[in-house]
């Protein structure tokens, strides 16, 4: 496997570093490996010096610890520069979690499937630490919402791609746990294909050493799901205030009196939520943006108001500033998947 290079990032490693070199010179002794050395302590030298001198990798160094995407990037970069003859490329952690069967497996699965991200997808069952399945159901999700593609297993190391997949990578935001996150963002906007593979789901000691930090690491892989929310939140607010002081400028629940207080809180909130969700949020730019963001406000405000009166025709006791935030709560979700695929797309 000369046409194969082995990413590993790596901080503070243990044996289990050198046992996946053995395993993997075994298997594919002609392969190339990248170890990056992403600020270990000094305690680590020796266990760094013996990969390159024992198992004929190359080793970058990062003097102080920048996070396994800046890792991840400082390896692709090697790879584009100094090795011309690596056609594919995977990516393993040095815990012990990965199997080099498994690393072999998504190898000839990347050769078999071109234009496509191979994940070593782990079955999270009830063995599996709290927090790494916590971590996992709640990221899967996000990215099933966000993409509509379902994967079982999102935040695996375990990956394989062709060399053509490196430029664009380098160019995706994230130093840290959220890079690979983005990674498989970047793969759906491109609409290049994900292809999952089953792998042994390994945890030694309950994942102790993980350099995973569950709340930190956690808020910075969903953080643009956060700012959306944020971001939604505020227009949201900013809209219903806007509705309840027109309607009561109004003084009636007449349909027109509906729509025209939904018009104009509307207007306002959804000007904001443009200029906030290009800017902050998404921050794409793309081509006429401006015209299919107000396309679905229109669709927004149609069906927004015309629901708020239907249902005020069958529950006239209840306040339709209370309807419209049940109805809109509703629309929320549609929106956002719209926004994100089809509006604001990088």
């Amino acid at each position: 496997m000369r046409d194969v290079a082995i990413v590993i990032p790596s901080l503070n490693p243990t044996y289990h570093l050198l046992e996946l070199l053995r395993a993997v010179r075994t298997e594919v002794p002609e392969a190339g490996i990248i170890i990056v050395n992403d600020g270990s302590t000094p305690s680590c030298d020796e266990t760094f010096h013996q990969a390159e001198s024992d198992y004929n990798s190359q080793v970058l160094i990062h003097e102080k610890n920048r996070g396994k995407g800046a890792a991840l990037k400082t390896a692709f970069e090697y790879i584009v520069k100094s090795m011309p003859e690596a056609e594919y490329i995977v990516t393993i952690d040095s815990d012990g979690q990965h199997q080099c069967a498994d690393m072999i497996k998504c190898i000839e699965a990347s050769r078999q499937h071109s234009d496509t991200l191979i994940l070593g997808a782990r079955h999270f069952d009830e063995n599996v630490p709290k927090r790494s399945q916590f971590g996992n159901v709640l990221t899967r999700n996000i990215f099933r919402l966000t993409t509509g593609e379902k994967l079982s297993d999102t935040q695996t190391g375990l990956r394989a791609m062709p060399r053509s997949f490196l430029e664009p990578f380098l160019q995706v935001d994230g130093n840290r746990f959220d890079y690979e996150m983005n990674m498989l963002m970047e793969t759906k906007n491109r609409r290049w294909n994900i292809h999952s593979v089953p792998i042994q789901t390994v945890y030694i000691e309950d994942n102790a050493s993980s350099n995973f930090r569950v709340i930190r690491d956690s808020i910075t892989i969903y953080w643009v799901f956060v700012k959306y929310v944020l971001s939604s939140v505020s227009s949201f607010l900013l809209d219903v205030t806007a509705y309840a002081v027109f309607i009561r400028l109004l003084a009636n629940t007449s349909l027109s009196s509906i729509m025209v207080s939904s018009v104009l809180a509307r207007v306002i909130s959804s000007l904001f939520n443009y200029f906030v969700n290009r800017e902050l949020v998404f921050k794409g730019r793309s081509k006429h943006s401006f015209f299919k963001y107000f396309g679905l406000v229109i669709a927004q405000i149609t069906a927004s108001g015309t629901l708020v009166y239907l249902f005020h025709l069958v529950l006239p006791f209840i306040s339709t500033v209370i309807i419209k935030i049940c109805v809109d709560g509703i629309l929320f979700l549609v929106s956002y998947f719209i926004q994100k695929n089809f509006i604001f797309k990088r």
